[in-house]
């Protein structure tokens, strides 16, 4: 089956069907992701300096990562993540700060009221390049709790995915109204359930036809933003379980490698 097909079958399965497998397929991220609910956010960190390095030296230019467990760099044996990839790359060019905001376990509101914040707000002015991963929480954590009174797996995520598309916008706005020039590279989800083991847990096509569905969701929002760009990743990890960490969720290093690879590929040269 085609990536385009793929990405409607979950709506033209039979009823009941359609519930079973997304009652599997949403309590597959839960067990993934839940249990790991990540710090209060905190207040952020003072602004990187703009001044000069050294004398004569041109002031270093700022690299903002923000979102969750991704943009931390979570399962990364050597605690790097895609930002420390893209920041070695920026680092070739020129001088370059980093500041990662990125909170484990973070959903989008948690990131809209971050990115609000004014603190933040002075970092993304200052910043020449922003990267965001959002929306993995949003959707693992839409499933219901097992035994849960009238929960719908299916409303459930439909409501999550509404939410998720309102945040996503405003998280986009307050950005590109803190700098309207810098450009943001914002990554798409992917499927970690198509292993054997998982596989035997989650039917690996409709995990993925959510998901694209949801990438669909971050593309279309993304439109009008500015030099915003989705950086795809789904294929990144499609029958690649040896990119996957220990928890077989979040990227190991060869993972992040290959997504920050991509990230890099859709930069300005200077």
């Amino acid at each position: 089956m085609t990536a385009a097909s793929s990405r409607f079958w979950l709506w033209r399965l039979p009823a009941i069907a359609a519930t079973a497998a997304t009652i599997l397929f949403a309590a597959g991220f839960a067990i993934a992701l839940r249990g790991a609910a990540g710090r209060p956010l905190g207040q952020p960190p003072p602004p990187p300096s703009r001044a000069p390095l050294v004398r004569g030296q041109a002031a270093a230019s700022v690299l903002l990562v923000l979102g969750d467990s991704l943009a931390r760099g979570t399962g990364d044996e050597a605690g790097r993540g895609f930002g420390g990839d893209v920041l070695d790359e920026l680092k070739r060019r020129g001088p370059v700060d980093v500041a990662n905001l990125a909170v484990n376990g973070a959903e989008s509101d948690e990131v809209l009221d971050l990115v609000r914040r004014e603190g933040v707000r002075r970092i993304a002015s200052a910043s020449r390049w922003i990267l965001l991963s959002v929306g993995g929480n949003d959707l693992s954590h839409a499933a219901p709790r097992p035994g849960a009174p009238n929960a719908s797996p299916l409303e459930s995520v439909s409501r999550s995915r509404a939410r998720f598309a309102a945040n996503l916008r405003e998280i986009l706005a307050n950005l590109r109204e803190a700098n309207p020039n810098a450009p943001i590279r914002l990554l798409g989800l992917y499927d970690p359930f198509e292993d054997a083991d998982a596989a035997r847990a989650v039917p690996a096509r409709l995990g993925a036809s959510v998901i694209l569905n949801w990438n669909d969701v971050i593309q279309a929002t993304a439109l009008g933003a500015g030099d915003t760009l989705v950086v795809p990743t789904f294929d990144l990890f499609e029958r690649r379980p040896d990119r996957l960490a220990l928890d077989r969720f979040h990227p190991n290093r060869a993972g992040y490698a290959v997504i920050a690879a991509r990230v890099i590929q859709t930069l300005p040269p200077s």
